[in-house]
C-alpha cells in the first residue's frame, strides 16, 4: 500500500509541477502581452498627440496665411481706390474747368494730353488692381488650403505657398500697378499745373507760382517718398538661417600675443 501511495503522491506531483509550469508560462504570455498592448497604447498616444500638434500648427499656418494675403488685399484696395479717385477728378476737371479763352493752343494740347494719359494711366492701374484682388480671392478660396494641407511637417515653418504663387502669379503685374501709380501721380502734379496756365493764364505770378509748387512736390515725391518706401513694394527676400557671426569693430587692434618671460 505504501508504494502504491508513493506512486499516487508521484503521479499527482507531476500534475501538480505541469500545472504549475503551464501556468507560469501563460502568467509569462500575459505580461508579455500587456507590456505590448501598453507599448501599442503609448506609441498610439504618441501618433495621436503628433498628429494634434500638426494639425494645430497647420491652423496657425493657415490663419497666417490669410493675414498675410488680408494685408495684401488692403494694400491693393488702397491703390485702387486711389486711382479711382484721381482718374474721376479728371474727368470731373475735363468737364467742369472753365478754360480762359487767352489761352494759348499748346498749353490746350499739352494740357489735354496730360488729362487723358493721366486718366489712361490710373484707370490701368485701377483695372490692374481689381485683377489682382479677383486672383487674392480665389486663391483664397480654392487653392490655399489644399497647399496648406500639402506642405510636409519641415516645411511648414519655412515655405509660404502665398510667397511663392505671389512671385509666380502676380508680383510682375503688381509692380507694374505700382510704376502706373507713381506715373499717375507724376501726370497728377502736371494737370494741376498746367491747369494753372489754362486757368489763370492772364496772370503769370500765379500760373508761375502753381507751376513752382507742382515741381517742388514732384521731386519731393519722387526723391523723399518713393525712394524711400520702394522697398516695401517686394517682398522681403528670403535669408537662409546662420549660425550668428561675432562682430568685431573695425578700428580695433587685434590682440597682443602674450609675453613669456626667459628666467635663467
Amino acid at each position: 500500500m505504501a508504494a502504491v501511495g508513493a506512486v499516487v503522491d508521484a503521479v499527482f506531483g507531476s500534475y501538480d509541477v505541469k500545472n504549475a509550469k503551464q501556468w507560469r508560462d501563460e502568467d509569462l504570455l500575459h505580461r508579455e502581452q500587456e507590456k505590448q498592448w501598453r507599448e501599442d497604447s503609448i506609441q498610439r498616444e504618441y501618433e495621436w498627440r503628433r498628429a494634434d500638434l500638426e494639425r494645430e500648427r497647420r491652423v496657425v499656418k493657415l490663419e497666417n496665411e490669410k493675414r498675410i494675403i488680408d494685408a495684401r488685399r488692403r494694400q491693393l484696395a488702397a491703390v485702387s481706390q486711389m486711382s479711382a479717385l484721381l482718374a474721376g477728378f479728371t474727368m470731373s476737371t475735363i468737364v467742369e474747368v472753365q478754360i480762359a479763352k487767352s489761352t494759348s493752343q499748346q498749353v490746350m494740347i499739352a494740357y489735354g494730353a496730360v488729362c487723358a494719359l493721366e486718366f489712361i494711366v490710373m484707370l490701368m492701374c485701377m483695372l490692374t488692381c481689381t485683377a489682382l484682388l479677383l486672383a487674392l480671392t480665389r486663391f483664397v478660396t480654392h487653392t490655399l488650403e489644399g497647399e496648406v494641407h500639402a506642405l510636409s511637417s519641415m516645411e511648414l515653418d519655412v515655405v509660404s505657398p502665398f510667397y511663392g504663387w505671389w512671385l509666380s502669379k502676380c508680383e510682375r503685374e503688381w509692380i507694374m500697378a505700382y510704376h502706373l501709380f507713381r506715373l499717375g501721380l507724376s501726370l497728377f502734379l502736371a494737370q494741376v499745373a498746367l491747369l494753372g496756365w489754362a486757368v489763370f493764364g492772364e496772370w503769370v505770378a500765379a500760373a508761375s507760382c502753381m507751376t513752382a509748387l507742382c515741381v517742388l512736390a514732384l521731386a519731393y515725391l519722387e526723391l523723399r517718398v518713393a525712394s524711400r518706401w520702394r522697398y516695401l513694394v517686394r517682398f522681403p527676400e528670403q535669408q537662409a538661417p546662420g549660425s550668428p557671426t561675432s562682430r568685431r569693430p573695425t578700428n580695433a587692434s587685434p590682440p597682443a600675443p602674450p609675453s613669456h618671460s626667459l628666467t635663467p
